[in-house]
């Protein structure tokens, strides 16, 4: 009899026809939450975030932090990412490694452009620097691992974003967007237009919006569902990497991502002319 509740509470958790379970999705929202947050926060403003009532989202995140998954501060009262993610985040890198396998293409792009070269990968939206190979030149752009880029205001950003699910890129598109600079794009409207732009360009321009002086153009990666797994930059001062994109670096950059993507088996880039460059061959 038991046992038949408990299923009967399960099956009462899926969504319709669907086959996931609510509880699971909640939680997943609730530890990309916090991570996107980058800072502690309250249980009403999770709530209020995820669209949940409070004693509910209390029940999840008090599971969560018995399992280690959530700390709570004793005297703020407000909840962050508990140590355990961090070494489970370190066993994702290991068994599923871009990094690796984007380095040397990274390094090649790098020696072509003479720009320094970022890799990122999606976090809930955002972007999170996961490599640099840095330019051969005697000043350089330094970009610190681990970063999270915004997703509105950065190439490497809006890349996750146009490729992410519709229901994170409402929840980044409803609240307000934030300024960094005179030239970062917060009209959401035409930030919807921007992102479906990406999809079919694969390619996308960010110029002093994060900061004055440094300008981006990235291109993603994408695995054999043409789901992306990561996004691959040329950063450097506006007097290198500008818009309109220097074709040059536009057909370098994009023949980078594709050797990279057709390893993890994806067509996306098919029908795009972009040359198979000798130079990102690799046995």
């Amino acid at each position: 009899m038991k046992a038949e509740t408990l299923d009967r509470a399960e099956d009462e958790e899926r969504s319709g026809n669907s086959e996931f379970i609510q509880s699971v999705v909640i939680t997943g929202q609730i530890i990309e939450a916090l991570a996107a947050a980058g800072q502690p926060m309250r249980l009403t403003a999770l709530a209020s975030q995820l669209g949940e009532p409070k004693a509910k989202m209390h029940r999840h995140l008090s599971t969560l932090k018995h399992l280690g998954f959530v700390d709570q501060d004793a005297k703020t009262e407000t909840y962050r990412l508990g140590l355990k993610l961090v070494y489970i985040g370190q066993s994702a890198i290991d068994q599923f490694d871009l990094r690796r396998l984007a380095e040397p293409y990274m390094s090649r792009l790098r020696d072509l452009t003479r720009q320094t070269i970022v890799l990122s990968t999606p976090a809930n939206g955002d972007a999170i620097i996961n490599a640099v190979v840095e330019s051969p030149n005697l000043v350089t752009i330094s970009v610190r691992l681990g970063y999270r880029l915004p997703a509105h205001a950065s190439a490497q950003g809006r890349l996750n974003l146009a490729f992410a699910p519709a229901a994170v890129q409402q929840r980044i598109l409803a609240r307000k967007l934030q300024a960094f600079t005179p030239r970062t794009l917060v009209d959401p409207v035409m930030m919807r237009e921007r992102l479906a732009q990406i999809r079919q360009q694969l390619f996308d321009v960010s110029m002093d919006e994060t900061l004055l002086g440094i300008s981006a153009v990235a291109a993603p990666i994408l695995n054999f569902d043409n789901e992306l797994v990561g996004a691959v930059a040329i950063v450097g001062t506006t007097q290198d990497v500008h818009e309109p994109v220097d074709p040059e670096q536009l057909k370098l950059l994009r023949s980078c991502t594709k050797a990279i993507s057709l390893r993890l088996n994806s067509t996306a880039y098919e029908g795009l002319g972009i040359p198979n460059l000798r130079e990102f061959i690799f046995d």
